[in-house]
């Protein structure tokens, strides 16, 4: 039988379009972070939230600021950028917001976790023609690619390796939070 089983098509390297032969649309947030803006697909995220009283939590990297309550759960909350950057968070803004995206894993330990926001995210529909590839020459950790959409610079974010690292960072067990050059 070549290949395929019967009544499916191959995909191979076709592009997917839908039936009215346009390429389809994803929505997608534009997410201002500090120092960054991320581009998430709008279904990783539960709800943003304002910026409350932050429970402090022992022998933490400087980018996991803490945890928040949120729907009875105590969700972590990091600073991306300075996941990514290694640097210091600093002062938070009394206007700073708190986005709970759903973690990827299915460990019901760390089921949301919490990103600091500078501004709220805007709602975007991402087509493949409008989203262009600039690379990733620091090849930073936590970092899918990097992009341009509609003339703004962003980052699709390793959504799989930031679960993994707060997590772990969460609970103690820290793996490693940098890429040896």
């Amino acid at each position: 039988m070549n290949g395929a089983p019967r009544g499916r098509k191959k995909l191979g390297s076709k592009k997917v379009m839908r039936r009215s032969g346009k390429s389809p649309e994803i929505r997608c947030l534009l997410i201002p972070t500090d120092g960054e803006s991320l581009l998430l697909p709008i279904t990783t995220m539960a709800e943003v939230i304002d910026i409350t009283q932050l429970q402090a939590m022992d022998d933490t990297p400087p980018w996991l600021l803490g945890q928040v309550e949120w729907e009875n759960r105590q969700v972590p909350v990091f600073s991306f950028s300075a996941l990514i950057n290694g640097r210091d968070v600093g002062e938070l803004s009394s206007r700073s917001k708190i986005m709970i995206l759903k973690s990827l894993s299915d460990s019901a330990r760390v089921p949301y976790l919490g990103l600091l926001l500078v501004g709220l995210p805007r709602s975007v529909d991402i087509k493949e023609e409008t989203l262009v590839a600039t690379g990733d020459e620091k090849k930073s950790l936590g970092v899918f690619s990097r992009v341009t959409v509609d003339e703004q610079d962003a980052i699709i974010p390793d959504l799989d390796r930031l679960t993994h690292l707060v997590t772990h960072a969460t609970l103690g067990a820290l793996p490693i939070t940098q890429l040896d050059n």
